[in-house]
């Protein structure tokens, strides 16, 4: 009886150690932070900032894609967007101003290139991603 018990109570205390873990996990990882549709919804071309939009890979058919907008006056947010919703702006990339910065090379007013871990690919504004 003494080992039941003691089963009983040790299945008890890895329960609440589990408990508050996923507590602590949620609390400080923004596992409940709202899906960030905005950043999407913003990503609208302006006099100031013309390249803003949503961009996919070349034939647009992805369920995600790169969020571009307005960060301040000079200088653009690029978000991921995917089915669950966007990254905050500027926690996905740094922003940017595009233009000078070697890690885009804008074609044209429709596509710019990434270059992301010494890739570059290629994205084109395409329609909203949802």
């Amino acid at each position: 009886m003494k080992i039941l018990v003691r089963i009983t109570l040790g299945i008890i205390g890895l329960m609440v150690l589990a408990f508050i873990a996923l507590w602590i996990y949620a609390k400080y990882t923004d596992v409940n932070s709202e899906t960030n549709w905005h950043v999407e919804k913003n990503a609208v071309p302006s006099k100031s900032h013309p390249l803003s939009g949503f961009y996919k890979y070349e034939d647009c058919k992805e369920p995600w894609g790169w969020a571009v907008g307005a960060a301040n006056e000079r200088e653009y947010y690029i978000s991921f967007c995917g089915p669950g919703g966007c990254f905050a702006e500027g926690t996905y990339r740094a922003n940017t101003t595009i233009y000078n910065d070697p890690k885009y090379e804008v074609i044209d007013k429709n596509t710019i290139k990434f270059l992301t871990d010494g890739k570059w690919t290629t994205h084109v504004r395409c329609p909203s991603g949802r």
